[in-house]
């Protein structure tokens, strides 16, 4: 893969952003924010261009998707509402206020008529979009609702929980198909694989549990590996999948045989909330707890899958070489890579949709500070407003900045999840910052070897995560 090959530019925003999603049509990527504003933009190499911006929600906004054809635009909040927008004009088509009794965590677009949602005390509720109400509501679950998928072919949602239970239901009954066992840690993220005859789950503790799709009472098989809490995984084909870790990686994933492939991206050891595919398999985007949207060239795996299919079987596909050529892309280009901040570039590059709702104009200064003309103040004015409102404080987020990842010289970190990245051509520089990383790193991981137990950490992680979900 040439390293030259341009990407969009990152978004920046002034406020924590939550969740983000890809259209199943168009080049289209929606982002939430903390503020409960809900973005939508028109991504390019060329140039990225936004499309609608309003406040969705009260509080925050937690969780979004696309409708299947990519027409509508589901949200849901802590304020306990989720609602649709339509996507080409901005207006919103929809809301249900009070729709559970706690807050929010999560909405999936199940199929044309049914949406699910998933709260923090671990209710899931269908809902029939074609009539504007609830369908089934199931309460197996005891604590959050932290991810769901969708099997088209049994029409099964399956549902993942902090309480350490995968759960999977028939959205055409009233009752649960089957709830495994307990899991004993943290359920935080799912992905079908195997063209859905296999169920990959991340957990807390950084293994990967797979369950074999009808026998969901235990595991069938386990991969450890992962340093840290596995939060988001999204699958690429039917042996690939992308996880986003609480170190920051974005580490690509082979399975039957399990191994790591390679990094597909790096947020500097903050945590990844979220990671997902464009619609034309050209791009990862993925958001942690540094206000941006990133995204990440990944073409390159399906057009060696492609190539690999015409020559040999593809269970011998190695994707590694290529990996490897994309962790250095990762390495040269992460520290120069221009942003969108609020959605508006520092090139003045962006461009702001005449045919959205609000039909403003925005101009970006050397500082980065966007103005609304029409609405005669600033976009930091417009959101200070909404936070006087009752915007929510992530209080809980516990985020080591200072204690930046760094690499082996042998290329590893250590814990056997290499980024195989050359920084060779950088110069003196950037060698002695990344050394710098690296000997703090290596302090980071004796002190925790001596001071910190299994168990320990495994407390510590629950209690971090119960205080972010809270403070959301």
């Amino acid at each position: 893969m040439d390293d030259s090959v341009a990407r969009p530019k990152s978004l920046r925003f002034k406020e924590p952003v939550l969740d983000v999603a890809f259209s199943p049509q168009a080049n289209l990527v929606a982002s939430t924010l903390i503020t409960g504003h809900v973005f939508v933009h028109r991504y390019s190499v060329d140039g990225n261009e936004r499309v609608h911006r309003r406040r969705a929600h009260k509080k925050s906004c937690r969780s979004v998707c696309f409708s299947g054809d990519g027409a509508q635009l589901y949200s849901a909040s802590k304020d306990r509402s989720w609602q649709v927008m339509d996507v080409e004009t901005g207006a919103e088509a929809a809301r249900f206020a009070a729709a559970h009794d706690k807050p929010i965590n999560l909405i999936r677009h199940v199929n044309q008529q049914i949406v699910a949602t998933g709260d923090e005390a671990g209710c899931v509720k269908l809902w029939d979009t074609r009539k504007s109400k609830q369908a089934f509501v199931h309460t197996e679950h005891v604590d959050y609702i932290s991810d769901m998928a969708f099997c088209a072919e049994t029409r099964h949602l399956l549902a993942t929980s902090g309480d350490g239970c995968l759960s999977v239901y028939d959205v055409r009954k009233a009752k649960p198909f089957q709830v495994s066992a307990n899991q004993d840690d943290e359920l935080l993220s799912l992905a079908l694989i195997r063209g859905g005859k296999k169920v990959v789950t991340g957990q807390t503790d950084g293994v990967l549990g797979i369950f074999s799709y009808g026998q969901f009472g235990d595991v069938s098989d386990r991969f450890p590996g992962h340093p840290q809490s596995i939060d988001s995984i999204c699958k690429l084909t039917e042996d690939l999948c992308v996880t986003g870790s609480s170190d920051g990686l974005l580490r690509i994933v082979q399975f039957f045989p399990h191994k790591l492939v390679g990094v597909a991206g790096d947020h500097q050891a903050l945590p990844v909330e979220k990671v997902v595919l464009s619609h034309d398999q050209q791009w990862l985007a993925s958001c942690s707890h540094d206000h941006m949207v990133h995204f990440w060239d990944i073409g390159y795996i399906f057009d060696n899958d492609s190539d690999a299919d015409s020559q040999r079987d593809s269970s011998e596909f190695d994707a590694q070489a290529a990996a490897i050529q994309v962790s250095k892309e990762v390495a040269d280009n992460d520290s120069d890579s221009e942003v969108d901040i609020d959605g508006i570039s520092d090139g003045g590059e962006l461009r702001v949709s005449g045919g959205g709702h609000s039909g403003r104009s925005d101009a970006s200064s050397d500082d980065g500070q966007d103005v609304d003309q029409d609405e005669g103040q600033g976009e930091g004015q417009d959101v200070g407003q909404d936070v006087g409102q009752g915007k929510d404080q992530d209080e809980g987020q516990d985020v080591d900045i200072g204690g930046g990842r760094g690499s082996d010289s042998d290329g590893s970190d250590g814990s056997g999840w290499g980024s195989w990245g050359d920084d060779s051509d950088n110069g003196g520089r950037k060698k002695a910052k990344k050394l710098g990383r690296h000997e703090r790193l290596k302090a980071k991981r004796k002190a925790r070897a001596e001071l910190a137990a299994p168990a320990v950490k495994q407390q510590k992680h629950g209690q971090k995560k119960a205080a972010f979900y809270a403070g959301l």
